[in-house]
Formats: C-alpha cells, sequence, structure tokens
C-alpha cells in the first residue's frame, strides 16, 4: 500500500472465534528472543538492551514518579510517532530520525517526568535497505531498543512472516497491543506472542488504560481484504463492536482510556463517533498529519504523519479532585536534518551498530546511470533486467511501479530501493510488485506488445505456437484472466525476484561490462530485445496497479 494510506470502510464480513477473546496481561520478557537479538548485534547496542532489560525487572510503574497525595492536578504527557517505515538511515544531518525522536522524549520528561512514549504502528517496510538484507530483524532491533513504553501493531509489522512478527512483539520495555487480532494455533517455534488486547498502567496518581487495535490485510493486487494475516491468528475487524467490549470491561477501572489505533484517521473519527469512554486516540495508519488534535465528542485524536517526519506532544491537565481532563496543550514538533530536536546519543550509537554491517549497501556506489531517468525508464530497465538476469524471455513490468526517478551519476543499493520498494503482500509472502515466472505462447507475447500501461522487454516477432519464459509482477501472474482476459499459463506462477534486486544484478553486470545500468545490451544481430513504453512525460496508463 502506498504512503497515501486510506483506512478501510466499515462494511466488513466477519467470523465468529472459535473461543472467547481471552483477557490478558502483559507477558514477560522473553530472554531468548533479546539472546538471540543480541547475537545479531554489536556490543553498543547490546549494552543499550542490556540498560533496557533490567529496566524491565521492576514494575512499570517505577518509571514514573510516586503519587503526591496533596497534588490536586496533574499534567500527562504523551509523545507519539506513527508509521515509522524503517526510516531510520542517517540523513543530511548524519544523524538518524528516531535519535531525534528519541531525544525530543528525553526533553519532554526532563519538563514533565510524567511522560508516556507512544508508537502506533507499522515500522517495517519501504525504508532502510538493512531491513530488506536482514529479513526484517534490524527493524526489530532499532524498534526495541527505541524504548517505547506503549505500542500497537500495524499491518506492515506482519510483512516478514509469523516468526518475526513473534520475536518484534516480545518487546524488553512496551506494553504490545492489537485487542483484535489473536493467537489460535501453537507458535511454529518456542516463542509465544508478545503483544496482549490491554494494558493498564500507573503514571503518577492516575491509572491509564490502553488499548489498540490494527487494521485489515492487504493482497498481491494492492487491495485489503477480510480475513486473517497468517492461518496462526485470528483477527476481527468489527472495530467498534471490539472496541465497546473493551470499554465494557475497563473504562471503570482507569482515569484514561487511551486507543493506540492503526486504523487511519476516517476510520478513527467514526469509532470515535460511534463509542463512549475512550478519552484518546493516538493514531497510524493513514499518513494523516494534524496541526492540532480533532475532537468527536469527548474523544481527541492525534495523527502526526510518517516516516518520523513530524512528533506529536500532547499534555493533557488532570483534576484529581473531579478525576477528569481540565485541558490541554498540543505541539506537532518538526524532525527534519535542520529543524529536528538534538539526538540521543545512545540511540544514535544503537542505530548505527545495527546499520554497521549493512554500510556499502547504504552509502557505496555500485552501478551509475549516464542522464536522468523517470519512473517509465525504471519499469523498462526493470524489465531488461528481468530477461538479463533472471532466465526468462520476456517480461513485462508496470509503468507505475517504481517510486520516483534517478538523476544521473552513480547508484546505491539504497537508492534502487528507494525507487523499487516492498510491500510483502499478503503478509509473508513476496511484495506486491515482485517478479513471478510462468509460461506464455508467442501469439500472448504479441498481445502483451500493445498492452497500455506496462513496459515490455523480449521477442518483437515470437512465433505464435511456441512457448517462451515469461517474467510477470504478481498481480498480472496471479489474475491472468483480469489482465489478458484469459489463464495463459496452466502452472502456479514460481517467484522470481524483487523489483530492486533484478535491477541491482543488472547494475553489477553492467559495471562490470563497463556500461552504464541504462546502456542498452547488444540484442545479438537476432533482434529479440526491444522495449515498448511511452516516454516518462507522455500520457501513462495505469492498468491495476
Amino acid at each position: 500500500m502506498r504512503d497515501a494510506e486510506t483506512s478501510a470502510g466499515n462494511a466488513r464480513r466477519w467470523r465468529p472465534w472459535r473461543t472467547p477473546w481471552p483477557t490478558t496481561r502483559r507477558r514477560g520478557v522473553n530472554l531468548t528472543v533479546l539472546q538471540g537479538l543480541s547475537g545479531l548485534l554489536g556490543t553498543t547496542i547490546k549494552a543499550a538492551l542490556a540498560m533496557l532489560i533490567s529496566g524491565t525487572t521492576t514494575a512499570a510503574e517505577s518509571r514514573w514518579p510516586a503519587c503526591d497525595p496533596q497534588a490536586r492536578t496533574q499534567t500527562l504527557s504523551f509523545v507519539h510517532i506513527a508509521d515509522v517505515h524503517a526510516h531510520y538511515n542517517p540523513d543530511s544531518s548524519g544523524g538518524s530520525p528516531l535519535a531525534r525522536v528519541r531525544g525530543l522524549v528525553e526533553q519532554v520528561r526532563q519538563d514533565n517526568p510524567f511522560t508516556l512514549f507512544t508508537n502506533a504502528g507499522d515500522d517495517y517496510e519501504k525504508g532502510s535497505i538493512a531491513e530488506a538484507l536482514s529479513q526484517g530483524r534490524s527493524t526489530r532491533a532499532v524498534t526495541q531498543a527505541m524504548g517505547y513504553d506503549v505500542r500497537t501493531l500495524g499491518n506492515h509489522d506482519f510483512a516478514w512472516g509469523l516468526q518475526e512478527l513473534l520475536a518484534f512483539s516480545q518487546d524488553p520495555r512496551a506494553l504490545v497491543l492489537a485487542a483484535n487480532v489473536r493467537m489460535i494455533a501453537p507458535p511454529p517455534a518456542a516463542v509465544s506472542s508478545g503483544w496482549t488486547d490491554y494494558g493498564a498502567l500507573a503514571v503518577g496518581c492516575l491509572r491509564v488504560g490502553f488499548f489498540g487495535l490494527v487494521s485489515q490485510p492487504w493482497n498481491e493486487k494492492d487491495e485489503p481484504y477480510d480475513g486473517s494475516f497468517f492461518p496462526q491468528l485470528a483477527a476481527d475487524f468489527r472495530y467498534v463492536e471490539r472496541a465497546r467490549e473493551i470499554i465494557a470491561r475497563h473504562r471503570g477501572e482507569v482515569d484514561l482510556l487511551v486507543l493506540l489505533s492503526h486504523l487511519g484517521f476516517e476510520e478513527d473519527r467514526r469509532l470515535a463517533e460511534a463509542t463512549t469512554g475512550i478519552d484518546l486516540i493516538l493514531g497510524g495508519h493513514s499518513h494523516t498529519t494534524l496541526a492540532e488534535p480533532a475532537r468527536v465528542g469527548a474523544t481527541h485524536i492525534v495523527h502526526v504523519g510518517g516516516h518520523a517526519e513530524h512528533i506529536g506532544r500532547l499534555d493533557l491537565e488532570f483534576d484529581l479532585q473531579s478525576r477528569a481532563i481540565s485541558g490541554h496543550r498540543f505541539t506537532l514538533v518538526p524532525n527534519g536534518a535542520t529543524d529536528g530536536p538534538p539526538a540521543d546519543p545512545a540511540i544514535q550509537a544503537a542505530v548505527a551498530e545495527v546499520l554497521r554491517p549493512y554500510a556499502e549497501a547504504l552509502t557505496q556506489p555500485f552501478a551509475w546511470v549516464d542522464r536522468p531517468l523517470g519512473p517509465a525508464e525504471l519499469a523498462q530497465v526493470a524489465a531488461e533486467a528481468a530477461v538479463e538476469g533472471l532466465g526468462v524471455d520476456a517480461a513485462l513490468v508496470g509503468l507505475r511501479s517504481a517510486w520516483g526517478g534517478w538523476g544521473a551519476g552513480g547508484l546505491t543499493q539504497q537508492q534502487v530501493l528507494d525507487a523499487f520498494k516492498v510491500e510483502r503482500q499478503p503478509a509473508g509472502t513476496p511484495g506486491f510488485s515482485s517478479l513471478y515466472r510462468i509460461e506464455a505462447s508467442g501469439a500472448d507475447l504479441l498481445r502483451m506488445q500493445e498492452l497500455p500501461g506496462f513496459a515490455y522487454w523480449g521477442p518483437t516477432r515470437p512465433e505464435p505456437g511456441q512457448r517462451y519464459q515469461l517474467a510477470l509482477q504478481k498481480p498480472l501472474a496471479f489474475h491472468q484472466v483480469a489482465y489478458f482476459g484469459r489463464r495463459i499459463a496452466p502452472q502456479t506462477p514460481e517467484p522470481l525476484a524483487e523489483l530492486w534486486q533484478a535491477v541491482a544484478a543488472l547494475g553489477q553486470l553492467r559495471r562490470a561490462a563497463g556500461l552504464a545500468l541504462n546502456s542498452r545490451a547488444p540484442a545479438g544481430g537476432d533482434d529479440r530485445l526491444i522495449a515498448f513504453a511511452p516516454p516518462s512525460d507522455g500520457p501513462m496508463e495505469q492498468v491495476g496497479m
């Protein structure tokens, strides 16, 4: 799902649970997971994790000063982010945006010790190449080093499969929430799920309850669907009903009830309109940025955008006599390379240690292009890369597959991934823009050359009755009737590579030959390789991508 995400509509199908939904409590730290995480990382972040682990040996309430029985008011401060999407690489300042986020947390804690640090999910995908090369582990390490107090899962956090999700949810410090997703089968290893449906924290004189809700999964057509992320999980997308259950069970136990929502702003508004009893929604998923909290009845709704470009600070004044909110202040803090808060040194060091094994992919040019290329031209390069490197005769790539263009000059692997971002949909499978192999007839290849909205690379005059190996992107490979009017291959599509991997491999081949990545390889005199694509500045029709 692209950055301009939208929340799903109200019409949802659901299936009854096999067993009643349990009321759960925060589980302890899984030392096996943390030891495995430390094995992945260097000494700097091991020390940081050791500090965090030691902080979990006492109750979470010890993070905040005890209640002053003489106090008549108390201020609760929330520092909130969402939809980080693995944006922890150093920027032009040399620092990580997440180190600046943690720097602001420390500043706010100096102002007010009753501070809660929250995250509304989607920490994975569409960011650092370290995540792609480590199969998610780098993002898990950075997220768990951040020291959140409370966080919820997002739909992209399921991307790398159930095993990674379970390890990700075993946070050494944070209360991890997902009230509408639960295990219904034994996990694939000894690691259990670390999330819970609800938790409460004593912060000074106030008891604050939290629950989290996760949006629907997305499929290979980049569409949300009703169903669970994995067979071992059950999910309930009747958000209002699930919220009402939590409110009925826990509202009377707390002074403040907070929803950490990964549903999107419009869904949050609908939920607030349909319920009574939620004081605050700290949201994510839609990448909506609000300069001030929205208000629906008595519910405040905070959204701060994505990629850690902004940080939200909300101060709630609480009257301890009436046990009610008496006022609020909100600041949307910019987090750019030049206008962001000072970086926290410990998180800066931890992120640097996580990224150290991937420094070459992050910073070292491995190929070059000899002129600027737009998105449609990059699609043409990707189609060519599939034919040259993946053992197929032809390839078809959507002109809208690239997320941006390149300037002339050297390219890093990170820049290639930035152009061909990966969203693993359905969760735990290759990206929805990835390439799959099928067989097609020469007659099919002829028709593909005329298909609008796609770059074709392959034989210009194929034999109509001959069979050819063809690379198609995932939606086309699995929905052939929708795109081609009929099923053109009887066999199950075979996964080949992500687009960025194919293009990076072509770049290495071209560099070894002393050629730019966008150089046209000699066709060997057989006129086999020709690209059919409109110019990048011409009209382009998007077909099903």
